[in-house]
C-alpha cells in the first residue's frame, strides 16, 4: 500500500473505532408515541401506526416507541393469521418504507408467531433505515400472560446504531431488576420500553395488579444510568379470558441517564380518560451517566453469586412469619469528632420516646458525625471492637431492651473498615457487616468486607445492611432479596448532593402518599421486596427526600407508603408489620420463583474478563462466551 492511500486509510480507521465504541450525534429527538391498537386488525393498526411514524417523522424524531402490542392489540388469545405477525413480517416492511426515508428507527410491540416453532410470544421489533435491526422477546411474563405468550428465549440483545446503543424491554420485565442491570451493564444508551399498564389497586377501581410499571419506570432512570423512552397504551383494554376489562393509562415519559424527567403525557382514568398523546424529547446518547460510571466503577461481581441460583420453590431461608416491627429513626444534627456528646444525644433522643420499640437505627458513622475520613486522620477515630464508640452503643442497646444498629470506622489488627454492628435486647453483638463497596475516598484507607450476610433474629425477621452510599450499588438490592432479608437497615450521611433525587412518579399513576422519598431507597424496597429503613443525620436542608424514613416493598398500593421524618431532630417512630400480604403479584416469594435466573449470570462475571467481554461485544447474543 502505497503512502497517499495509508495516509487516506488512517483517518478512516480511526473514525471507524470511534463509532465502534459508541461515539454518536450528539443529541438526537425521540418520541413516545401513545396508541390504542384494534385487537386482531393487523393490518388497521399497521396503517395507523405508519401515519404516526410519518408524522412524528417531519418533525424530527429519530426515534420512535410505540406499546406494548402496538401492532396486534392484546387482551385475547391469538388463533388466526390476522391476530398476530412475525418479525421480519407485514408491520417490519411497511415501517422500513417510511424509515429508509427519514433515516430513523422505530420500536413497535406486537403477538409474534415463530414461523420454526409456532411459538408465540410477546415481542418487540427496532426498524431502521436498513430495516429490520434486531427484536426482543420478553422475558419476564406476568399471570394472565402465561395463557398466550411464552418466556422470551433471546435474552437481552443490545443493538448497535448509529443513534446510540439500544436496548428494549417490555412492561412487566421491569418487576425484576436485573432486567435493567443486564442492558446498562451491556452498553445500551437508550433503553426503549413499549409497555401496557394501568394504576394500581386501591387508587382506581379494576386494578389487576400491585405493580404499574408506567409508574415504576420513573425511579429506574437515574439509578440504571439508561435514556429511557418509555411508552405506555392508553384507554380501555377487554380481557374475555378474565371477564375483565382494564383501562390503561397512558403517562408516557421520556428521561436521560441521570433520571431527570424530561417529558410525560397526561395521564387516562376510569373518571377521566384521556386520548392517546405523542411526546418528544431531546436527549444526548453519548453524555455519559455519572451514576452508571460509579456503579461499573464499584460493583463487585465476586460478591453476587446468588445470582446464579434458582432458590426456588422452596427456600430454607424464606421467613414467612410476620414480626411487628416499631423502629425508632434517630435523626439529629452531630458534634462532629465529639463520641461522648453524639452519645449522650442520641440517648436523650430516644428517651423522649414514650412508645414501646423494638428496634433504634442510628445514622453513618453514628456516634463521630460528618467527619471527612482520611488516611492521615483515620487513626485518631477508628476503634476496635469492644471499644468506647461499640460499648456505648451496645449499653444503650441494653438499656431501652432493643436492637440497635449503629456504625463506625473499625481498627481491627492494623486494617481498617467501615463497619454496622446489630446489637440485641440484651447489647449482644447479634451481627456486623463490613462495607463491602467503598467509594474511591474510602479506598485510600479501609479495606472491604467480603460478604453481604444477613443476620437472622427472633424478633425483627432477616436483617441485611447497606451502608451509606452503597445505595447506589444496583445488585445489593437483588442480593438482599434473594437471601430474603426482611428489613434492610441504611445507616445515611446523606446530603442530597451526590447521588439520587426526589421520587417523581408521574401524577395520577400512585397515591400522592406514595410518591414520596429518595429514589435509590424506594427502589431498594421495591426490588428487595423488604422494608428499607434509613437513618440520617438532620442536614442543612428543608428537601424531604434527604430526610430518615422508611420504605415499604410495595408503596403503590397503599399498603405501606414511605414514613419520612420531619425537619429536625428526633428519633422518628415507624410502626408496620412484615408479610401481612403475600398474595400480590410481587411479593418477595414470588420476585424469587419468577425471575430468569437462567439469564443472569452475566452480572456474577468479572469485568476484566475475558468471557464477560465477550458477551458484552456480541451485543445480540444471548450465549456467554465460547459458545456457553
Amino acid at each position: 500500500m502505497n503512502r497517499y492511500l495509508k495516509n487516506l486509510l488512517l483517518p478512516f480507521l480511526l473514525l471507524t473505532a470511534i463509532f465502534a465504541q459508541g461515539v454518536y450525534a450528539a443529541e438526537i429527538k425521540v418520541a413516545a408515541i401513545e396508541f390504542s391498537p384494534t385487537p386482531k386488525d393487523v393490518d388497521g393498526n399497521i396503517q395507523k401506526i405508519v401515519g404516526a411514524i410519518t408524522d412524528a417523522s417531519t418533525k424530527g424524531a429519530k426515534l420512535m416507541v410505540f406499546p406494548e402490542f402496538s401492532v396486534t392489540g392484546f387482551g385475547f388469545i391469538p388463533s388466526g393469521p390476522n391476530d398476530f405477525d412475525t418479525i421480519p413480517g407485514r408491520a417490519t416492511e411497511a415501517i422500513q418504507k417510511v424509515t429508509s426515508k427519514y433515516n430513523n428507527y422505530v420500536v413497535v410491540g406486537m403477538y409474534e408467531l415463530d414461523t420454526v416453532t409456532g411459538v408465540i410470544h410477546n415481542a418487540a421489533a427496532l426498524i431502521g433505515p436498513k430495516g429490520l435491526v434486531g427484536k426482543y422477546r420478553k422475558n419476564q411474563i406476568p399471570p394472565g400472560d402465561y395463557n398466550v405468550a411464552a418466556p422470551g428465549n433471546l435474552g437481552f440483545p443490545v443493538f448497535n446504531t448509529d443513534i446510540g446503543k439500544i436496548a428494549l424491554l417490555i412492561c412487566f420485565d421491569d418487576s425484576r431488576l436485573q432486567s435493567l442491570l443486564l442492558p446498562s451493564l451491556r452498553g445500551a444508551d437508550i433503553l426503549a420500553t413499549p409497555i401496557g399498564s394501568d394504576t394500581i389497586p386501591k387508587y382506581e377501581k379494576m386494578s389487576n395488579g400491585n405493580h404499574s410499571t408506567i409508574a415504576n419506570i420513573a425511579v429506574l432512570a437515574g439509578w440504571t444510568g439508561m435514556n429511557v423512552v418509555a411508552s405506555n397504551q392508553t384507554g380501555l383494554v377487554e380481557f374475555p379470558t378474565f371477564g375483565v376489562v382494564d383501562q390503561l393509562t397512558g403517562g408516557s415519559t421520556i428521561w436521560d441517564n441521570n433520571g431527570n424527567q424530561l417529558a410525560q403525557s397526561k395521564v387516562s382514568t376510569w373518571t377521566k380518560p384521556l386520548p392517546a398523546e405523542t411526546i418528544y424529547a431531546t436527549i444526548d446518547p453519548a453524555k455519559k451517566s455519572e451514576q452508571k460510571t460509579y456503579w461499573l466503577k464499584h460493583r463487585r461481581p465476586e460478591l453476587y453469586g446468588t445470582y446464579n441460583l434458582y432458590k426456588a420453590p422452596v427456600d430454607i431461608e424464606a421467613n414467612n412469619t410476620q414480626n411487628q416491627i416499631s423502629a425508632l429513626l434517630v435523626q439529629y444534627e452531630p458534634s462532629n469528632g465529639n463520641v461522648e456528646v453524639n452519645a449522650k444525644k442520641v440517648d436523650a433522643l430516644i428517651s423522649q420516646n414514650q412508645s414501646v420499640f423494638n428496634l433504634a437505627v442510628l445514622p453513618f458513622n453514628s456516634f463521630i458525625g460528618n467527619v471527612k475520613l482520611s488516611k492521615s486522620n483515620i487513626g485518631k477515630y477508628a476503634e476496635p471492637l469492644n471499644g468506647k464508640s461499640y460499648t456505648l452503643a451496645s449499653d444503650l442497646a441494653k438499656k431501652y431492651k432493643t436492637y440497635l444498629l449503629f456504625s463506625m470506622p473499625e481498627v481491627d489488627n492494623g486494617k481498617y473498615y467501615e463497619t454496622a454492628v446489630l446489637f440485641d435486647f440484651n447489647g449482644k453483638q447479634a451481627g456486623i457487616y463490613r462495607k463491602s463497596h467503598l467509594n474511591d475516598e474510602e479506598k485510600l484507607w479501609a479495606s472491604a468486607g467480603n460478604s453481604l450476610p444477613v443476620f437472622n433474629t427472633e424478633i425483627l425477621g432477616r436483617v441485611g445492611v447497606i451502608l451509606n452510599d452503597e445505595a447506589r450499588i444496583p445488585e445489593l438490592a437483588d442480593m438482599y432479596g434473594l437471601n430474603r432479608a426482611d428489613l434492610i437497615l441504611i445507616p445515611t450521611a446523606y446530603d442530597g448532593k451526590q447521588y439520587g433525587s426526589e421520587v417523581n412518579i408521574p401524577k395520577g399513576l400512585v397515591p400522592d402518599a406514595s410518591n414520596r422519598g429518595m429514589n435509590f431507597w424506594y427502589d431498594i424496597a421495591k426490588y428487595a421486596q423488604a422494608f428499607v429503613l434509613v437513618a440520617n443525620y438532620q442536614q442543612n436542608t428543608d428537601k424531604e427526600f434527604v430526610r430518615s424514613g422508611v420504605y415499604s416493598l410495595a408503596p403503590e398500593v397503599g399498603y405501606s407508603p414511605p414514613n419520612i421524618a420531619p425537619h429536625k431532630e428526633l428519633a422518628h417512630q415507624a410502626i408496620f408489620t412484615t408479610h401481612t400480604n403475600n398474595t400480590l403479584w410481587i411479593n418477595q416469594q414470588e420476585m424469587v420463583v419468577g425471575r430468569r435466573y437462567d439469564l443472569a449470570t452475566p452480572l456474577t462475571l468479572d469485568m476484566q474478563g475475558e468471557c464477560f467481554r465477550e458477551w458484552q461485544a456480541n451485543s445480540t447474543s444471548k450465549l456467554l462466551c465460547k459458545g456457553q
